[in-house]
């Protein structure tokens, strides 16, 4: 654990820990050869031996309730550690995500006021300066929706949501916001509709398509797929970026969690995405499982369950 802190503060438990077990033992040793002593003088080996058996017995129950308990509580403070140090890297990351998009935005529109230039010019500003402000809304939203679903706020009203038109729209804003620098596809059967929360399938959707296309290279290719299987409707989303290693595919949907990949680890981000698409595909019966993309690249798939069996 990189954080001195948190070493500290382990090395202690664990100092604090060995010296419980080694009085433990001595005391044990010494209550066991006075009851020894004391029988022996009283002539009752018999007695004796039963005493220092049945201090044993206690003392080894004993022995064997502080170790679960000591274990439980290294365990919690290693995971309290760990979690107040990933919450120290998203503080830095939000910090850092907030003020470059608004920074850039700022000098676009200064530009913008101060200068004469062609259309094409102002233009390309102007599509600069919605990415810009994209990036703001995405992290915003996530942050006030990841609040809501580490609180447990239940879901909202329900409605029936056409999932075909809320995946088409937030992936043709990708493209066009990308246009030059990766290539996106889709195949999405129209009229797909589930019962759920517009508030977070939306999140769904954009924090999907959001995460393959800031993952993929510079021009690389990212597919997006809608398409019903049986009682459910299945995205997914495949990309051909650095892909995830096997040992992670479970963690990358836990809050905060950044993937070692240095390549991974260049890209900006707050670890909020996939926790948020795991969490609300949970609220609606739903799952998210993430698979290797061949030859390179990862593949998530998503799958709701449609209105008449998500509905609660």
């Amino acid at each position: 654990m990189p954080n001195p802190k948190a070493r500290r503060s382990l090395a202690i438990l664990n100092l604090l820990g060995l010296y419980i077990l080694l009085q433990v033992l001595w005391w044990g040793y010494l209550l066991i050869s006075v009851t020894r002593d004391l029988a022996s003088m009283r002539g009752s080996d018999d007695s004796g031996l039963r005493q220092a058996l049945m201090i044993a017995g206690e003392g080894t129950v004993f022995l064997i309730l502080l170790f679960i308990g000591f274990r439980t509580i290294r365990r919690t403070v290693r995971r309290e550690l760990h979690l107040a140090g990933m919450q120290r890297t998203f503080l830095l990351a939000v910090t850092h995500e907030l003020k470059t998009p608004v920074a850039a935005v700022k000098l676009m529109l200064e530009t913008l006021n101060s200068r004469e230039m062609s259309d094409e010019q102002r233009r390309k500003l102007v599509a600069d300066a919605l990415k810009e402000t994209n990036r703001l809304e995405g992290l915003t939203g996530n942050i006030l929706l990841a609040t809501r679903l580490e609180q447990g706020q239940d879901q909202g009203e329900l409605t029936s949501t056409d999932l075909s038109t809320m995946l088409l729209g937030e992936t043709t804003r990708f493209a066009n916001l990308y246009q030059s620098q990766r290539t996106v596809t889709h195949s999405i059967q129209p009229e797909v509709v589930v019962s759920g929360e517009p508030e977070l399938l939306r999140a769904v959707c954009f924090n999907l398509v959001e995460n393959a296309i800031k993952y993929t290279p510079p021009g690389g290719h990212v597919s997006v797929d809608l398409h019903l299987e049986g009682e459910e409707a299945v995205i997914t989303v495949s990309d051909n970026g650095a892909g995830i290693p096997d040992e992670e595919k479970e963690r990358i949907f836990t809050k905060f969690y950044r993937s070692g990949n240095e390549q991974v680890r260049r890209h900006k981000g707050t670890g909020l995405g996939l926790y948020i698409v795991a969490s609300s595909l949970r609220l609606h019966h739903g799952r998210i499982e993430v698979s290797d993309n061949r030859p390179q690249g990862s593949t998530f798939t998503a799958r709701l369950p449609l209105h008449d069996a998500s509905s609660r």
